[in-house]
């Protein structure tokens, strides 16, 4: 009975729009935490504890939808995901992802599958991997004028670097990558992008795997004009990420973004900042960004205990828009690290997605600054549709978040997890998740499905559920990944099951899962957005923090649109005793800072203009 009423409630929901504020998820819940235990990745997993359940299945025909691929492999990625499908200038599209088919001995049958969109179809699901021998963690770009490129490891020797001239067809070129004296075979986790102005700047990032120059994992870079026939930095540690700043940097804890001559990564996880490092000059030169601070830092399991604090959950994505600005999407989780080892606390209930861009102030260390801004804490930095996000919704309208049990996590954390980002070249803002979602359940655990929202015309939009679609009401859907170029259509990729979970985690047996690819029409999610011809209004402007307050107080201004922007305080008679004016400046997140440490105490007003809108707040000095 439970299902039927369950797949009635799908079809009704299918025409409702989701636009609504976070709701709070009670205390009780939110404290909520399971002791967990830190998987250290492998890079030669060959444990096979799961039986296989072959009979899980799913066929469905969706008119945005087509499978593209079928794997029993289920682990896309330790933490961040790598660049899976790839667009090209002329409307064609490749996928790829780890293809283990021959069960139960996919495990040593697993290498890249690859599917190819000529611009009008796909091809049939592929049933071979491109190489030659077993690998894993596939990363693709295109590359040269009409090429395309992937670089997966092989677990035993390095890295194999797949290539050719014209893409979608004839035989791939297939080289063996390895690594520096003393741990030549052990490169793995590896990432590839290219830049240039037809795509001829290889840039490969890998981990060390091993110990390497000081830290327990190193991230080596690598950059090659010729195709990979030679590489000029090889096998180097850029400076920011090495030992004198991070213990290590960890699987997957990095993922990369190009546009143009510039290139961009973003690293970081749950025990490390994130932090982006950028280059405009195809890898020649390269700056780094701490966007959050990790209030920990030099994370060593043996050594640091910490309060509780909220964090990444390993999962971000990064994406360049046509101005070479970086646009980061991150998902939050809250951990305790109280006794040595790598058992840690994960508060599991916790949910939300984060964003930032490079005009915005980065995040400070405070343990509570990505704390979700209904949880209540006043030192958070998250403001809801400015830098805070995304978040599960209230399916069913009651005002709760109603799960039937603890939910699944995988090895990111968060209830709403795995983000992607893409900016296209209107500068509009698509970014799609994966959240556990309320009414949807195998009746142990929620289903995790694809959300997604748009920001344009100076406001994110309504929440937009892409596996609503009755044929997914019993789909697992994860790993949802964008092309980082889109057309009428925003492009992605995702995983879909029939079970919550990892099999290769030992969540449930393994089974057949469906790579699937969606074409999104683009207002589908610019449905809710609206013009905001007023540019501010009180909801814009905080009410200053602290208050009252002696030293220094912030007002913090959130911007739809670009405008003159001023700010004057007056006593109670009227009098002007702070005046500063910002100028013209574009939408975003806007702090002043008042100093009252010259102010007699009493009631002053503060007045913020934005073009010929104005709001007026009280503010006390003590």
């Amino acid at each position: 009975m439970k299902k039927v009423l369950l797949f009635t409630l799908a079809i009704g929901i299918g025409l409702a729009a989701f636009s609504q504020s976070a709701v709070k998820i009670p205390s009780y819940l939110r404290d909520k935490a399971v002791k967990t235990e830190y998987k250290a990745p492998v890079k030669d997993v060959t444990h096979f504890n799961q039986g296989v359940n072959p009979t899980v299945k799913a066929y469905y025909f969706d008119p945005f939808e087509t499978i593209v691929g079928r794997t029993y492999y289920d682990l896309w990625s330790n933490t961040m995901i790598g660049n899976r499908l790839g667009y090209h200038e002329d409307g064609t599209m490749a996928a790829v992802w780890i293809q283990g088919l021959d069960a139960p001995n996919f495990l040593t049958d697993r290498g890249t599958g690859y599917n190819y969109y000529d611009g009008t179809d796909w091809a049939p699901v592929p049933t071979e991997r491109i190489e030659d021998r077993r690998c894993g963690w596939p990363s693709y770009a295109p590359w040269g004028p009409n090429g395309e490129i992937n670089v997966a490891h092989n677990g035993e020797e390095g890295l194999e670097i797949s290539k050719r001239e014209n893409k979608g067809t004839g035989a791939w070129t297939q080289t063996n990558y390895l690594g520096p004296a003393g741990i030549e075979n052990d490169p793995t986790w590896p990432r590839l992008i290219t830049s240039g102005e037809n795509n001829e700047y290889i840039h490969l990032f890998y981990n060390s795997y091993v110990e390497y120059e000081g830290q327990l994992r190193a991230l080596l870079y690598s950059r090659s004009e010729d195709g990979g026939a030679s590489w000029d930095p090889q096998d180097v540690i850029l400076e920011g990420t090495g030992a004198a700043y991070y213990t290590e940097v960890n699987a997957d804890d990095y993922v990369l973004a190009s546009h143009g001559n510039t290139v961009a990564l973003v690293i970081g996880g749950a025990w490390n900042d994130l932090y982006m490092l950028k280059s405009d000059d195809n890898g020649e030169n390269w700056e780094k960004t701490v966007i959050w601070e990790h209030p920990y830092p030099f994370w060593d399991w043996d050594v640091t205990i910490t309060d509780t604090f909220y964090c990444t959950d390993n999962s971000a994505s990064i994406a360049l828009d046509n101005t070479g600005k970086a646009h980061v999407v991150f998902s939050i989780t809250r951990v305790l690290h109280d006794e040595v080892g790598t058992t840690f606390s994960l508060f599991y209930m916790t949910d939300g997605v984060g964003y930032w861009n490079e005009d915005m102030p980065t995040f400070s260390n405070d343990l509570n600054a990505l704390s979700p801004p209904q949880y209540g804490f006043p030192t958070t930095e998250m403001i809801e549709d400015v830098n805070y996000i995304g978040w599960t919704q209230d399916v069913n309208g009651n005002g709760e978040i109603d799960f039937v049990d603890d939910i699944m996590t995988y090895r990111s954390y968060s209830i709403s997890t795995m983000p992607s980002i893409v900016v296209d070249n209107a500068g509009a803002i698509f970014v799609v998740w994966a959240s556990t979602t309320e009414t949807y359940d195998n009746f142990d655990f929620n289903f995790k499905k694809v959300w997604g929202r748009a920001y344009d015309n100076g406001a994110w939009g309504h929440f937009y559920h892409i596996t609503e679609p009755i044929i997914h009401i019993f789909d697992e859907s994860v790993y949802p990944t964008l092309a980082l170029k889109s057309d009428a259509d925003i492009h992605l990729i995702y995983q879909a099951d029939g079970t919550p979970g990892l099999a290769l985690d030992d969540d449930h047996d393994y089974q057949e899962n469906r790579i699937i690819h969606s074409a999104i029409p683009k207002p589908d999610f610019y449905t809710g957005i609206e013009d905001n011809n007023e540019l501010i209004s009180s909801d814009n402007v905080s009410q200053n923090y602290p208050n009252p307050f002696s030293g220094v107080t912030t007002i913090t201004v959130d911007l739809n649109h670009t405008t003159d922007l001023s700010l004057v305080v007056t006593n109670l008679v009227g009098q002007k005793v702070f005046e500063t004016d910002r100028g013209s400046v574009s939408a975003g997140t806007y702090f002043f800072a008042v100093d009252g440490t010259n102010l007699e105490n009493g009631i002053y007003f503060y007045t913020v203009k934005a073009g010929n809108s104005s709001v007026t707040k009280k503010m006390i000095v003590q």
